[in-house]
């Protein structure tokens, strides 16, 4: 958890801001944050936030399920 300490102030503010989910499951899980709090480089963070709040709005309902290209 402190890891996500690690992230592009702009993103942990995005994730302060994030809709409540009143019981429902979240879309976005603190499990898909981790790796993005993996790299140091927070041009590619946001890089890697922007790819996964995309794949959330696309309806594929999993961030690992992006195509590739």
């Amino acid at each position: 958890m402190m890891n996500l300490l690690l992230l592009a102030p702009d993103i942990q503010e995005a994730i302060l801001f994030l809709p409540r989910t009143n019981g429902h499951r979240a879309a976005i899980r603190e499990r898909h944050i981790r790796p993005i709090a993996a790299v140091l480089n927070w041009r590619k963070q946001r890089r890697m936030w922007e790819d996964l709040v995309g794949s959330r709005d696309s309806g594929t309902g999993d961030p690992t399920c992006r195509s590739s290209g």
